[in-house]
């Protein structure tokens, strides 16, 4: 991805990011709550389709319901972004600093590495931002404030960092996108064709985690929380209903991340390309 500095990396990356979470976050809303569906906890969403997600938000919560827990997605993104890209062409340089014959291997590893640095930082803010989207009416977080307050004095330190294994698994996403990108850029001129290339490719490898991460993140309402961990939360979603509980929420998924990607592949090329013309100019 080029041979700009770290900075301008994070500056993209972040910008980008920002740009194309807010833009989805509706899309966002309606996948966590279907992921649910076979594992809610409490008075929460579960939608059994995507229609009737649509219409029972519209009906219940009207167009804001849609946006609950934007803020936090959209700081999560982009801190997220910020750091990984940084990270990523980072590792890759120490890694190719002695040999500079491209590698697969080399570039899985290096994006696995900024992957899980990055998570161990933004997962508190995604867990938050996950809350809040699953959350009824009023009752509830009020805001982000509130739920880092909130689940510090109820749940503690371990409260953030629920579904934090199956998180630090999707690392592998990352690091399949970022790789993919880099060989559908090698192989076809057109960015956008390239990027939803690779995200179709990573999505759905690794979207299963990505359920079992959002049922494990919901927010506890008393007795024992049965979602303790990956493999109870994986066995109890299989025995209500098998594979498609782990698919749940795919459509809307599919519908935001492929575009999702282009976009933000494109914005990143262009926000680079810009700012290594100023640094040319300062």
């Amino acid at each position: 991805m080029g041979d700009a500095s770290p900075g301008v990396h994070s500056l993209a990356g972040a910008f980008a990011g920002a740009a194309q979470t807010a833009f989805w976050h509706p899309l966002d809303v309606l996948k966590t709550r279907m992921q649910v569906r076979d594992g809610t906890v409490g008075s929460v969403h579960a939608y059994s389709s995507l229609r009737k997600a649509v219409l029972s938000t519209l009906h219940s919560e009207g167009p804001r319901g849609f946006f609950r827990g934007v803020c936090a997605n959209v700081a999560g993104s982009t801190l997220s972004w910020g750091l990984q890209m940084p990270l990523y062409q980072h590792f890759k340089a120490i890694a190719y600093k002695e040999s500079k014959e491209i590698l697969a291997a080399k570039d899985s590893a290096c994006s696995l590495a900024a992957g899980l640095a990055t998570n161990v930082v933004v997962h508190p803010v995604f867990l938050i931002k996950t809350r809040l989207q699953l959350q009824r009416g009023q009752a509830g977080y009020r805001g982000i404030l509130h739920a880092v307050t909130t689940i510090a004095g109820e749940e503690g330190l371990q409260g953030f960092y629920r579904g934090f294994v199956p998180s630090l698994m999707l690392s592998s996403h990352g690091a399949i996108l970022l790789v993919a990108y880099d060989r559908f850029k090698n192989k076809f001129d057109s960015v956008l064709l390239a990027s939803g290339s690779a995200k179709v490719f990573a999505t759905v490898a690794t979207y299963p985690l990505q359920v079992i991460r959002s049922v494990m993140q919901q927010r506890p309402t008393g007795g024992t929380f049965e979602y303790s961990n990956i493999f109870r939360t994986g066995q109890l979603l299989w025995q209500r209903n098998g594979v498609t509980a782990f698919y749940r929420g795919i459509l809307p998924q599919m519908m935001r991340t492929v575009p999702q990607s282009m976009a933000f592949f494109s914005i990143y090329e262009y926000a680079l390309t810009a700012l290594r013309f100023l640094g040319t100019k300062s």
